[in-house]
Formats: C-alpha cells, structure tokens, sequence
C-alpha cells in the first residue's frame, strides 16, 4: 500500500485558504448527526461507512483531504481511496477535533497483512477465517471487561458479526474445497495459516495502547470497529485486483460484500446510540 499523506489541522487550513473550493475535495467521513453538529466550511459529507458505494462520487482528477473526528475513520478512508486508484489523497490528522483546537492524536495508521497474490483459494478463506476469528474475540474481551449491560451488549453484538462471517468463511471452504470436515479441524489449519495479525491487518490491542483515549466511549468503540472493518474490506478488494486466480479473487469479493454489510450495520448503531 501507498504511502498516505498526512496534513495538521494548521496545513489543511493553511491549503484551503490558498485553494478555490472547486480544486479540492474536502471529504468529511463521520455521520450526518456529526456533520450537523459541526463541519468544516466547504466540506462534503460522504460516511466512511457509505463511501464503498460511493466512490464515483470523488473526483479522482482534484486532490482529496478526509477528516473525521480525530483522524481514525479518515485514515482508513484515505486508504480504501488510495487502493481504488485516487492518486492524491491526504488525511488530516486529529480531525474535526484538531480543527476546533483541542487535543489531537498522530497519525491512526494501521497495519496491512501480506497478500502476494498467488495465494490459492483454501489458504485466502484460511487467512481470512483468522483475521475474523482475532477481531471475534477483541469483542468478546471487552464485553467481560464492560461495566454496563449497554456496553455489554454493544461489544456481543458486534462480536455477532465476526462470528456469522466466520460461519460464511466456514461454509465458503466446504464448496471450494468439496470436503466434509470438521469445524475443529478446519479452524486448527486456518489458525496455523501464517501472516495474519488481526482483522484487517490490524493489531487492535496495540492499537488501543497507544490511542485508546479516543475510543474510550460507545461511540468511539462503534467508530473503531467501523475503522478494522474498512481497512478489511480495503485488503479483501487489493487482494482482489492483486490475485492471479480467478477463483480467489470470487472469493474475496465475497469477503468485500460481507466487510460492506458489516460497515453499513456500524452505521445504523452509530446513529442509533446518537438519539
């Protein structure tokens, strides 16, 4: 993956007052209820969790700045651009809450596992089981570390997800492989596939260390899981354009359609927890 340009908030102000509007797109990634409550002049709103079905609505020929809250959703935006072909996209760091001069945070840069593209399609839906599989059980952590049952339910629920996609990677493989087997057995090969971190390349727990204070609230663990599942949906469509094999690159468009569904689910409770 490219190398994502960075901009402070004092650079995007500094670009914007030297730019006439029509030479840039200032992309604003959060909700709507978040864009009321407060936007950048001249910013347009598409959702991070939108902007997969949205990307014809981006010019590709004017450079791109996204922000969000504090730099995290506008980050895996600027990457599911860059690996659709935008050639200059730069994420503004710290978001709307740098812009407003409070506390901002570095660059939220995630990871990315490796993909050579010659991988088969058994060793992508084993890849694919585990990065799932890490993300699963994040969730599951936290709802035994949670105080409330709002929160306890928030973290099972999305844990739901994770757990329904492994049960279409599960069935993914059984087709593919034309093979009964065991759910025990395929799980002990998917997790002693090598190269997997976490879901989407990413290393949540060591992620969480070093900015967990911008996700310490629901809407910040809703805004963090809209963030791994993007950057996943950004490595399963790579992959996609990246394999040589026909039957891999079904496979992981499957997976992108199954990473667009969750996102858009992380949407609607972002809204809802909001009213």
């Amino acid at each position: 993956m490219a190398q994502i340009s960075m901009m402070s908030s004092g650079q995007a102000r500094t670009f914007l007052d030297s730019h006439k509007p029509d030479e840039y797109v200032l992309l604003d990634v959060r909700q709507m209820w978040e864009y009321e409550d407060f936007h950048i002049p001249g910013a347009r709103l598409i959702p991070l969790v939108e902007l997969p079905d949205r990307f014809d609505e981006v010019d590709k020929g004017k450079p791109i700045i996204t922000y969000c809250a504090s730099g995290g959703r506008s980050m895996a935006a600027a990457a599911l651009l860059e690996g659709q072909g935008y050639e200059d996209v730069t994420n503004m760091v710290g978001g709307a809450s740098a812009w407003q001069g409070n506390v901002a945070f570095g660059p939220m840069e995630l990871g990315m596992i490796e993909f050579t593209g010659k991988e088969t399609p058994v060793e992508v839906v084993f890849k694919a089981y585990a990065m799932e599989n890490s993300l699963l059980h994040f969730y599951i952590q936290r709802a035994d570390m949670a105080e409330t049952m709002e929160r306890i339910e928030l973290f099972m629920e999305l844990a739901g997800f994770e757990d329904r996609h492994k049960d279409t990677l599960f069935n993914l493989y059984t087709k593919i492989s034309g093979e009964e087997v065991d759910r025990d057995v395929f799980e002990e090969l998917a997790f002693a596939s090598p190269g997997f971190i976490g879901e989407g390349g990413v290393d949540i727990e060591g992620f969480l260390s070093e900015y967990g204070d911008a996700f310490d609230n629901d809407q910040g663990i809703l805004q963090l899981a809209a963030m791994v599942e993007a950057q996943a949906l950004d490595y399963y469509l790579r992959c996609a354009m990246k394999t040589e094999k026909p039957e891999t690159e079904k496979i992981l468009q499957t997976l992108a359609r199954e990473e667009k569904t969750h996102l858009k689910m992380l949407g609607k409770f972002m809204d809802k927890r909001d009213q």
